[in-house]
C-alpha cells in the first residue's frame, strides 16, 4: 500500500466499513462475555489446549509468546523506525498511530472491563497481574505485523507473499500461545483481534487522509 498517496474514495469507504464492523463486533463480544454466553465456548477450547499439553509444546509456546510482548516489540519498533523511515514514506506515522493507539486502547479497556484471567486449569507460570480482556499480546502482534505487511506490500510480488506468510505465522503462534498457556480466554483473543483491526483501519485512514494530493 502506498502511504505517500492520498486516500481514494474507495479506500476510505472500505476501511471505514472495516472500522465500523470491528467496533460493532467488539461491543457485541463484550456484551456476550458480560452475559456469560461465551463461557462454554471459552472453556471447551481451553480444555482442548490442556489435553494436548506436553513438555515440548510448553517450551515452544513459552518462548514464542514473548514475540507479542512490548519487551520485544518496543525495541523493534524503535529500530525499524530508525532504519526504514527514509525508505518508506510515513513509516513511523503508520506504525506509530496504529501500534500505540491499539496498545493504549487495550489497556484502557482491560482496566475498565476488569475480566479475571482463566482459572479452569493450572498454568506453567503465574498469571499476569493485569485483567484479561482483551488480550494485549494479540492486539500488539496483530497490529504490528499487519501494518508492517501493508507498508511493505507490493502487488503480485513473491517477496510480499513470503514476507506476509512469515508474519502471519508469527502472529498465529503468539495468539495460540496465549490460549495454550491458559492465560487468556479465546474470547479475549477475538476481542484483541477486533481492536487490532480497528486501529489498523484508523491508522490507514488518518495517515493517507493527511497526505497532500
Amino acid at each position: 500500500m502506498q502511504f505517500n498517496e492520498r486516500i481514494t474514495p474507495d479506500e476510505r469507504w472500505i476501511f471505514s466499513i472495516i472500522l465500523f464492523i470491528a467496533i460493532a463486533g467488539f461491543i457485541l463480544l463484550t456484551l456476550s462475555v458480560r452475559n456469560g454466553t461465551l463461557t462454554h465456548f471459552d472453556q471447551s477450547i481451553l480444555t482442548w489446549f490442556h489435553k494436548i499439553k506436553n513438555p515440548a509444546l510448553d517450551q515452544f509456546f513459552s518462548t514464542v509468546t514473548w514475540l507479542g510482548s512490548l519487551w520485544i516489540l518496543l525495541p523493534l519498533y524503535i529500530l525499524l523506525s530508525l532504519l526504514l523511515s527514509n525508505t518508506f514514506d510515513n513509516f513511523e506515522k503508520v506504525l506509530g498511530i496504529g501500534f500505540w493507539g491499539a496498545t493504549l486502547t487495550t489497556y484502557a479497556l482491560k482496566y475498565t472491563l476488569e475480566r479475571k484471567r482463566p482459572h479452569f486449569f493450572s498454568t506453567i507460570y503465574e498469571l499476569p497481574i493485569d485483567p484479561s480482556f482483551p488480550s494485549a499480546h494479540t492486539v500488539q502482534i496483530i497490529t504490528f505485523t499487519l501494518l508492517l505487511w501493508l507498508i511493505f506490500y507490493t502487488a503480485s510480488s513473491m517477496i510480499t507473499i513470503v514476507f506476509g506468510t512469515v508474519l502471519l505465522l508469527i502472529a498465529l503462534m503468539v495468539v495460540i500461545s496465549r490460549m495454550y498457556l491458559q492465560v487468556h480466554f479465546p474470547s479475549d483473543i477475538l476481542a484483541g483481534f477486533l481492536v487490532a483491526i480497528a486501529w489498523v483501519s484508523i491508522s490507514i485512514l488518518v495517515v493517507k487522509s493527511g497526505v497532500s494530493s
